[in-house]
This record gives C-alpha cells, structure tokens and sequence, in this order.
C-alpha cells in the first residue's frame, strides 16, 4: 500500500467516527478505500479532456483540452503549479487560448498575476468579477474581455451562466465541442434553474460537493461562518450536489467531478457515500448512469478500483 492509499484508507475510516460525533448515522463499514473509485483529477469524452489541477478551498484551477484549444477556468494556485499540471498533457503556459474567472475570491485567482505576466492570452470574465480583483491585475487591462453571453474562441463554444455566491457577480462556465457538453459548476448556494440547465445533458459535470451538514454544523468553524456556507450565496453540499444529479436529465454516461470539497468539513469517502445513496434511491446506478470521481486540493492523487476507471 503506498503512501497515497494510506492516507486514504485514514481518511475512510474516519468517516464513521466524523459521524459519530456529528450525532448522525455512521457509514457503513464497507465504505472504505475501496468505494472511492477514484480520488483523482480528470475525465475525458471523445477528444475533450477535463482535469482539475487543484480543486479546494486553498486553491482552484481547471484545465480543458478539446482538440486544438486549450483554456484554464480559474488560477487560485500558483502559476508554477499550473504549469507543471500542464506538463502532464504535453501543454506550456504559452500554448494556453485564454483563461476564465468565476469569480475574485482568492481560492480562484491568486495567481492569475503571474499567470499574464507570464503569458499573452486573454481573461475572460465579468466586469464587476475584473474589478473586484482589484489592484492584482491593474497593469492587465487590455488583456481583460468582458463576458459576452455566448462566445466563440477556435473550436469551442463558451457560455457563462450566474451563479449564487457571496461574490461581485460570479459565474459558471458551459464548453461545447462538437457534440460533447462540459459544465463546472462550483461555488453555488444553491441549485438555481441556471444550474439546473447548463448541468442538463452535460458529458462532464464539475460539481461542487463542499461540506456534509452534520460535519459543518458541529465542527471547528464559528456559528457565523457556518452560516455562510449554509447559506444561499456559500457552498453546495453533498447531499444538494447529490440531489442535483439525481434529478437532471442526461444523455448517456455522465462523467462527473465532485470539487471544492472542504477539508474540514467533509471528507473523500463521506461525499461519495452521500451521492451514492441518493442516486440509489433516484434509480441511477454509480458506473453505470454515472461515472463518479473526486478532485483533490493537490490534484496528483489518484486510486482506482475495477468498477469505475
């Protein structure tokens, strides 16, 4: 067992005590490391591929391929982070068509800086996102492009959908190619049609699973910030990310990565065993309907098992 998997297995089976303490219903003993298909980073449909460079709350980054355009959603770890994610698929910094914001919290853009010093390539997101950034970015403002609602950048088509958070005006982001559907979708205090629509038929769905209620409710956070996360403008968690699934509409096997998990409010099996059970009950078959995986803040970790590669 390597030292990955025994931080899983660590992780597993404190879930029951996490219960436990939280006055809720233990996971059952079965949920070990073995549940967890994959704690890992990526998924891909035909030529478009989808990976999660770092996913959390101490930093966000994605990475979208499709055949020859390349774009980041989001730069919240550092630029020397990003590029080594980027090695992994053979892509440099300077090949990048254009990175995306959702919004100015600094999980997400703390190191969009460096990023266009580094590079050339514009960043897309909304006016009032750009200057809530702030003095970060001021020496980049000709870089900086306003979201239109529905844009073309080489073979993808990009639309921006809002989203309920406790930012200036953030967003969601929408890709097409060719016939394949990715949304991400993280950051949301709850599930609005907006959502709802652009997570419909999707073929990749990034979506957060932030926090297990119980686990918030009587963990280490002061009252006022559990009720921002609770709140319509905070976090999704897992059983709404659940419920969402559960109720969307798709057109085949939908590949689906559960981010923006909390590291102290939530943890990799208990997420999955939530999911799991709400799309049990919906009628939806995990590696059959649905292709679970769950992106990590580090973004490198990755275990499988037979069910769900």
């Amino acid at each position: 067992m390597t030292d990955s998997e025994q931080q899983l297995q660590a992780l597993a089976l404190s879930v029951g005590q996490a219960r436990q303490s939280a006055g809720c219903a233990t996971v059952p003993a079965a949920a070990t490391m073995l549940d967890i298909p994959n704690l890992g980073d990526e998924a891909r449909q035909g030529d478009c591929l989808v990976s999660m460079l770092a996913s959390g709350s101490k930093g966000n980054a994605a990475f979208f391929q499709c055949g020859n355009t390349r774009v980041l959603i989001d730069a919240g770890i550092s630029c020397r982070r990003i590029e080594n994610g980027l090695k992994r698929y053979g892509c440099t910094l300077n090949e990048l068509d254009a990175v995306f914001i959702t919004h100015e919290h600094t999980d997400h853009v703390n190191g969009l800086a460096t990023l266009l010093k580094r590079t050339h390539m514009p960043v897309y997101t909304t006016l009032e996102t750009w200057q809530a950034i702030g003095r970060k970015v001021e020496d980049f403002t000709e870089r900086f492009v306003r979201l239109p609602r529905r844009l073309v950048l080489k073979d993808l088509q990009v639309e921006p959908f809002s989203i309920s958070h406790d930012a200036a005006r953030p967003v969601g982001y929408t890709l097409y190619h060719g016939n394949c559907k990715m949304t991400l979708a993280t950051d949301l205090g709850f599930v609005s049609p907006e959502v709802m629509q652009a997570a419909s038929y999707a073929d990749i769905l990034v979506l957060e699973a932030n926090h297990d209620e119980e686990m918030l409710k009587n963990g280490p956070y002061p009252y006022r910030l559990q009720q921002r996360i609770l709140g319509a403008r905070g976090h999704l968690s897992n059983t709404a990310a659940a419920k969402l699934l559960a109720a969307i509409p798709s057109k085949g096997m939908m590949r689906v990565l559960l981010a923006h998990r909390s590291e102290k409010n939530n943890t990799p099996a208990l997420s999955l065993h939530t999911v799991r059970s709400v799309l049990s009950r919906s009628g939806k078959v995990v590696g059959q309907d649905i292709v679970l995986r769950l992106a990590c803040q580090h973004g490198q970790v990755r275990f499988q098992d037979g069910g769900n590669t």
